[in-house]
């Protein structure tokens, strides 16, 4: 029988860490006060820039119509509002004071774990850890594009 794993090496070494790291943030997320999609929602609204559900499916690179779906599931949640500006024929949402409550708790939440996780790491290579971590995500979006690419 073949192996399905591939040869030991830095990119195996990537992928295990990224595998656990997925499962970790997923038991951190589930403790979490808002729903994931919702969180996401709201982590683009942070800004207090109202967006119409086209603008959010880009940003969220999301189908408008699963978009549609979230932000009418967080309408009923009470996170967001809907109001339509007087200049437009569009709706916008914005991040409703529940949802701000809701966000700053988890937020805070996130926060203190994270902290928690990088003091593992010697203060003075934190920094330096983050760096590494955002160019090696930087570098995981292109390649990914570039193999998706037809």
């Amino acid at each position: 029988m073949n192996s399905l794993t591939p040869a030991e090496g830095p990119a195996w070494t990537a992928i295990c860490v990224a595998a656990r790291w997925a499962n970790v943030r997923r038991g951190v997320e589930g403790g979490q006060l808002l729903r994931v999609a919702d969180g996401r929602m709201l982590w683009l609204l942070r800004d207090g820039q109202p967006r119409t559900l086209r603008q959010l499916a880009e940003e969220l690179d999301l189908e408008q119509s699963t978009v549609n779906r979230q932000v009418h599931a967080a309408l009923d949640s009470g996170i967001i509002v809907r109001f339509r500006p007087q200049d437009s024929a569009s709706y916008v949402v914005t991040m409703s004071d529940e949802g701000e409550a809701r966000f700053r708790s988890d937020m805070g939440r996130l926060t203190s774990v994270y902290e928690r996780a990088l003091a593992v790491i010697p203060e003075q290579e934190q920094e330096r850890f983050l760096e590494h971590l955002g160019a090696f995500v930087e570098g995981l979006d292109e390649a990914s594009r570039a193999t998706l690419v037809p």
